[in-house]
């Protein structure tokens, strides 16, 4: 399986994926990415096959045929669940000393204001509104550049790196932004 070498954030499969079933995919991905939340699509299962499905890993299942606002539904309870989370649209967020104005593209802290590009201030954001939970780089990629996956992994890290500096994000001030190798960043 060439996951390793990918980023996601959600597994939605069928009864079988290809040749193999999906019991056995879902067993295969558990091993490479132990926290991926997983959703099953399933065509009026028997109480045998959906138990099956979810002893193998499968967090939720939904019935084929498939409702859009239903799977949209269960797609964002199981991503907050996850702890997978969105900052919200509002100009003025407060995490602890930290004030950030997307209006002006400021953050206020410790005394001083700095200007983040358009770029940082919604991935500084992202990883405050995700305080010690991991974030992927599918969900930066998404939220930051609008699912651009033509964006090197090379300017995530110095967006990080820049973020990490600008904002003092350093464990004697409190705060720590850790990469979290092959699929993210965390702040701690």
């Amino acid at each position: 399986m060439g996951a390793a070498g990918e980023f996601f954030d959600l597994l939605v499969t069928d009864a079988y994926c290809g040749d193999a079933a999906a019991e056995d995919v879902i067993m295969r991905v558990r091993q490479v990415l132990p926290g991926l939340p997983v959703i099953a699509m399933m065509t009026m299962p028997r109480e045998s096959e959906l138990v099956a499905m979810l002893q193998s890993g499968a967090d939720d299942r939904l019935s084929k045929p498939v409702r859009g606002p239903e799977m949209l539904a269960r797609i964002e309870a199981l991503m907050r669940r996850a702890g997978i989370r969105r900052p919200r649209n509002r100009v003025r967020e407060m995490f602890g000393e930290y004030a950030f104005d997307a209006g002006r593209s400021i953050v206020s802290f410790r005394g001083q204001s700095i200007t983040l590009t358009p770029k940082e201030l919604p991935f500084a954001l992202l990883l405050f509104t995700n305080m010690s939970w991991p974030v992927s780089r599918a969900h930066i990629l998404e939220t930051v550049w609008s699912r651009r996956r033509d964006v090197k992994s090379r300017t995530l890290d110095t967006h990080a790196s820049r973020i990490r500096t600008k904002l003092e994000l350093r464990p004697e001030f409190g705060y720590t932004l850790t990469p979290l190798y092959g699929y993210g960043y965390r702040l701690d």
